[in-house]
């Protein structure tokens, strides 16, 4: 099971600037972490992958996370993480932290509803944040 991250912006103005390389970064960082479940394998198989849509929302204030989409066909399980957006977030630096933290609370919400065991995510979010931090190339500068 590998993890793929991906990002779409369904309102104008409203994204966060996450770069193509945090995109693979954090999948990366995912799939070490996590290995599927038995009630996974049975109810989808070893060789399903999961997507992860990052997307953020102007008017909520929680995150939304919609899915499960299967794709049988090509064997994925697809999952957006709307995540809450405003213009006070973008004063200066972005709240990145926050952001973060509350992207990793919907992906440990969306494996969990799978039956997949998330606690790794859950032990090592503060430090892939700090990593994000020291990566300048986490960000889109275009």
């Amino acid at each position: 099971m590998k993890i793929y991250i991906g990002q779409i912006y369904i309102e104008p103005k409203v994204f966060y600037p996450f770069s193509h390389l945090f995109q693979i970064w954090l999948g990366e960082e995912l799939t070490k972490r996590l290995k599927p479940s038995k009630e996974f394998i049975i109810n989808y198989g070893e060789d399903f992958d999961l997507i992860f849509r990052v997307s953020a929302k102007s008017r909520i204030s929680e995150v939304e996370i919609k899915g499960p989409t299967i794709f049988k066909r090509d064997k994925d399980i697809e999952f957006t993480v709307f995540l809450p957006f405003s213009d006070s977030n973008t004063n200066g630096v972005v709240k990145y932290r926050q952001v973060l933290t509350r992207l990793f609370n919907g992906i440990v919400n969306a494996l969990q509803s799978l039956g997949i065991d998330a606690s790794n995510v859950i032990n090592d979010s503060a430090e892939l944040i700090e990593y994000f931090y020291s990566a300048p190339e986490m960000i889109s500068t275009r």
